[in-house]
């Protein structure tokens, strides 16, 4: 039996914690391992908690798996706490989209940069930084995982407050190699080499060799069209990328940025619109690059909408669908048994301050670049200097982002007005002032600190 106990915070997950079980039950030395499913709703934990025995008894991994509601209860002894929440649910996602729309403005996913970004952001850091300083309390020596979003600002946050082991992780690099595998007909853990660096869903794809040949070359030979992307009648998609949400073959906006700028952006095209305007100036620009106003903010765990999750959760238990019992692709479970000692070396994208690891950027600032992790800890790996139109893109957010971290967490609502006005899909500071209203109109019980509720 593994001496090592995780918390998963947010562990009512339809879509993620069933995921997270299994990849941990997929790999025998984390076999015997203890785990805590902690949600503020009971009732999703009661088809979640009997899916993961479920999932743990087929692979025959023996977790020891709990779910509870309070969190003070869980997480002494913790090793790992991982963080999958969001802050006011289904109806904070769904206002992250409508209330910019009723200024002409548009976005793709609206959790990371963006007024819904923006708006996520306040919300979370009151609560992020409680679930952390709990964590600082009842254990100290754990580390703390944050998969919620926007993923930098609140990295940024957790950093700033608490001496906390912590580190932001994200798949948006495993899933371009797999359709960069997928591509080129090779393996995409082991015939791919990238040299990368950015923010969460902006990463720069500087070079990526591809079983010694220059993959970004290869990729200027489709010239720009989608349809070569598509791979020979007989080459099958793989398991994993059929799991994790098939095949894209436009990605039309990575191939505008190869063109443009030499270099390939990692995340999906629908994260890296919102990062730029000319992507997302009207509907007749977002159909011309393949992108559609979802009102839906993403979460790592695709899968339609909750209830579509919920009702896969729900078959699953049921036997109405099969397990799915192979690892994904993402890398927390590798993660954890690197730290722990019981895996080789594991090369992982992390979201970090920046120490040095990338030359011309802010240092403190969270920055996305590989990391070796092992017994030792998570060691990040050193980048060297962007391109000038990699950090000319990067610092548009980077300084936003570090104002609406300090709005958030001293509940100075100047501040985080300025920050709005300075996102690239504000058009003007009167707008920001206007969506800034709503927001803290609409979404005041869930602001607190720019009401006097809460100070961190």
């Amino acid at each position: 039996m593994l001496d090592a106990k995780m918390v998963l915070i947010g562990g009512g997950s339809f879509g993620w914690s069933h995921k997270l079980v299994t990849d941990i039950a997929c790999l025998p030395a984390l076999h015997g391992m203890h785990i805590v499913l902690q949600d503020i709703n009971p009732e999703p934990l009661e088809i979640v908690l009997p899916l993961c025995q479920k999932i743990s008894a087929a692979l025959d991994a023996k977790l020891r798996i709990e779910a509870t509601t309070d969190l003070a209860a869980a997480l002494p002894g913790a090793d790992f706490v991982g963080l999958t929440i969001s802050t006011a649910g289904e109806v904070g996602d769904e206002l992250d989209h409508v209330i910019p729309e009723r200024y002409g403005i548009l976005q793709t996913i609206g959790d990371t940069v963006g007024p819904g970004g923006w708006s996520r952001a306040l919300r979370n850091i009151p609560v992020v930084v409680d679930i952390v300083r709990s964590v600082e309390r009842l254990a100290p020596n754990a580390w703390f995982m944050n998969y919620s979003n926007p993923m930098t600002v609140l990295t940024r946050a957790i950093r700033r407050t608490s001496s906390v082991k912590s580190v932001g992780l994200c798949h948006e690099l495993q899933g371009l190699l797999l359709h960069m595998a997928y591509y080129f007909g090779v393996d995409w853990e082991d015939d791919i080499k990238v040299q990368m660096g950015g923010i969460n869903h902006l990463i720069y794809i500087m070079s990526m060799d591809v079983k010694g040949q220059d993959g970004l070359r290869l990729l200027r030979d489709y010239k720009g069209d989608p349809n070569t992307f598509q791979a020979p009648p007989d080459h099958p998609v793989p398991e994993l990328l059929t799991n994790g949400g098939g095949v894209n073959p436009h990605q039309k906006i990575k191939l505008d940025m190869l063109r443009r700028t030499g270099m390939l952006t990692g995340a999906g095209d629908a994260h890296t619109a919102e990062f730029f305007s000319h992507y997302l100036r009207n509907e007749t620009t977002l159909k011309a690059w393949g992108l559609a106003s979802q009102r839906l903010a993403h979460t790592f765990a695709h899968g339609g909408s909750p209830a579509d999750r919920r009702r896969v959760a729900e078959d699953l238990v049921n036997g109405r669908r099969p397990l799915w019992l192979m690892h994904s692709h993402e890398h927390a479970s590798r993660i954890i048994a690197a730290l722990l000692g019981l895996h080789d070396d594991l090369v992982t994208p992390v979201n970090l301050p920046n120490t040095g690891q990338i030359d011309n950027l802010p240092r403190e600032a969270v920055v996305e670049t590989q990391a070796v992790v092992n017994g030792a800890g998570i060691q990040p790996m050193g980048v060297g200097t962007l391109p000038h139109i990699a950090t000319t893109h990067l610092m548009r957010h980077i300084p936003t982002q570090e104002m609406i971290a300090e709005a958030g967490l001293t509940g100075d609502r100047d501040l985080a007005v300025q920050a709005l006005a300075c996102d690239p899909l504000v058009p003007d500071p009167d707008t920001a002032e206007k969506i800034a209203d709503d927001v803290f109109t609409e979404f005041r019980d869930w602001l607190p600190q720019f009401h006097g509720k809460w100070s961190c």
